[in-house]
């Protein structure tokens, strides 16, 4: 049987001289690995430009259950991009987040509200003019909500710090071991009340936004089984403004 589904792509590997291994966050059937033979080849009809990093297609493919690999039988871009590739900064920025969507994402099972927060933020990405150096820490926030442990700021007052094991603001003491710094926690509780629309006017210093993804990473190893971390966000610190 032949499933048409909807994905975005979040890692592809070499196999073999002309073959991938793509790892494709479906709309469908939530996190799938599917076999592309010969897609380097000259005549094949999967070109590798299709399975680029956070493209976002539209396939037909034969799913079996139980099984690791599955095959596409077509492949099309479902809505094209205009920088998202050809931008050096959001280049990085796309490198960060399929790293941290493919290191994340573990489910075989549809996931209909993640599939559309991850669909709109790669479109907002892509279009967006003004700042987006903020976005990675965004992004990097909100998807803890669908993971299932996004910070909880009610009740925040001024010189509590952030305690990364329970994910609440607490006055700070000695038994709370893993805390941000009075002046991260500070700045990420205004950061977390900040909304997208806003995040262009909400200027965090270069540094501080490298420490809070630091942060951000402990967090996720803190909460996330297996999580050990990122490679692709000492890149981002280089080349973002």
């Amino acid at each position: 049987m032949t499933d048409s589904s909807k994905g975005v792509v979040l890692q592809q590997l070499r196999y073999g001289d002309t073959s991938l291994i793509v790892k494709v966050f479906t709309d469908t059937h939530g996190l799938l690995s599917f076999m592309i033979k010969g897609a380097s080849g000259k005549h094949s009809r999967f070109k590798p430009a299709f399975f680029q990093p956070l493209t976002l297609i539209a396939f037909n493919a034969r799913i079996k259950p139980g099984r690791d690999l599955h095959f596409m039988t077509e492949v099309a871009i479902d809505v094209p991009f205009a920088s998202l590739h050809t931008d050096i900064k959001k280049n990085a920025v796309v490198l960060f987040m399929s790293e941290l969507l493919y290191k994340t994402i573990v489910e075989s099972n549809p996931n209909p509200t993640l599939y559309r927060f991850v669909h709109n933020s790669i479109q907002w990405l892509d279009l967006q003019h003004e700042s987006f150096a903020s976005f990675p820490l965004y992004f990097m926030v909100e998807l803890s909500r669908y993971l299932g442990f996004y910070p909880k700021s009610s009740g925040f007052e001024q010189g509590q710090v952030f305690d990364m094991l329970d994910g609440v603001f607490k006055v700070n003491h000695p038994s709370v071991f893993h805390a941000m710094t009075q002046d991260e926690s500070t700045t990420f509780y205004q950061f977390c009340q900040t909304p997208l629309d806003r995040l262009s006017a909400n200027r965090i210093e270069r540094s501080m936004r490298r420490q809070l993804i630091e942060q951000m990473i402990v967090y996720y190893r803190l909460h996330l089984p297996g999580f050990r971390g990122l490679q692709s966000h000492v890149v981002l610190a280089e080349i973002s403004g």
